[in-house]
């Protein structure tokens, strides 16, 4: 079990015991625990796709940007789902008996729009119009929503099967830093932009009439700018930048990319 399922389960049991206590003025830490325990399962979550995770996007905690990131990746990495297996009589042919694993379920991107924000403005001391118009908190209204939340919250962490992920990948060392890259092929989609983690390097993923992926890399060659110099080197598409230079191995010049405007006088 991950740090993180285990923190949405303490904090689940936390907001129980508040919310066992009967007493309105202990709501919001009920609310609290509760938002603690969606972001923890989101998180959980997440490590599902760990390899396909853009590492720029680890800074972003809030539940609803995560689950956004992970439906980018997987179109299906918040939908519930249900794990059977079985032996096939011939490859490609349907298994005549299947053993039934378990159900998943997901706490979803629809279920976070919901509640989350929801649940932060119990976290608040009233706004002045509140105040100054005499309204009360609907305690009522405020329990059943975390009651609603704490039940979706058991489903979720007992699951017998979690964070299952199924996909057809391709995997692959990058040209330029060796580090191994693999992504996920969406369904349906036969071309995919990739980029390296860490040297961002770029690719584009095809899939091939015979069920094969090809991989290429963004690259240009160029040759020397000097006139009387033939000789042509690859560059990386995020090399071609204002100021990116190399030495030409033939000439000993040094080539660089400048950016500019070229004026052209009306006729």
């Amino acid at each position: 079990m991950s740090i993180h399922r285990s923190r949405a389960r303490n904090a689940l049991a936390s907001a129980r015991s508040e919310l066992a206590s009967d007493e309105d003025q202990r709501l919001k830490y009920a609310a609290l625990e509760l938002r603690m325990a969606i972001e923890s399962v989101t998180y959980d979550r997440a490590t599902a796709y760990k390899s396909e995770f853009p590492p720029h996007e680890y800074e972003t905690w809030q539940p609803k940007k995560v689950m956004l990131v992970l439906l980018e990746i997987d179109s299906s990495a918040d939908s519930d789902s249900s794990l059977s297996f079985g032996i096939e009589p011939s490859p490609g042919q349907t298994p005549e008996v299947m053993k039934h694993l378990g159900d998943e379920v997901v706490f979803n991107l629809q279920t976070i729009k919901k509640h989350y924000d929801a649940l932060g403005s119990y976290l608040h001391s009233p706004i002045l119009k509140q105040v100054n118009s005499g309204k009360q908190p609907d305690y009522i209204k405020m329990r059943r929503r975390c009651e609603e939340i704490a039940s979706v919250l058991e489903r979720v962490l007992s699951s017998p099967v979690f964070n299952s992920t199924f996909g057809v990948f391709s995997s692959f060392d990058c040209c330029e830093c060796n580090v191994r890259i693999r992504r996920r092929i969406p369904r349906g989609i036969d071309s995919l932009s990739v980029d390296c983690f860490e040297c961002l390097a770029s690719y584009t993923l095809t899939r091939t009439s015979d069920g094969e992926i090809r991989m290429d890399p963004h690259q240009h060659e160029i040759v020397c700018a000097n006139t009387d110099c033939d000789h042509s080197t690859v560059i990386l598409h995020r090399e071609v930048v204002n100021g990116r230079f190399w030495i030409c191995k033939k000439c000993g010049g040094r080539n660089e990319i400048r950016l500019g405007i070229v004026y052209q006088a009306s006729n």
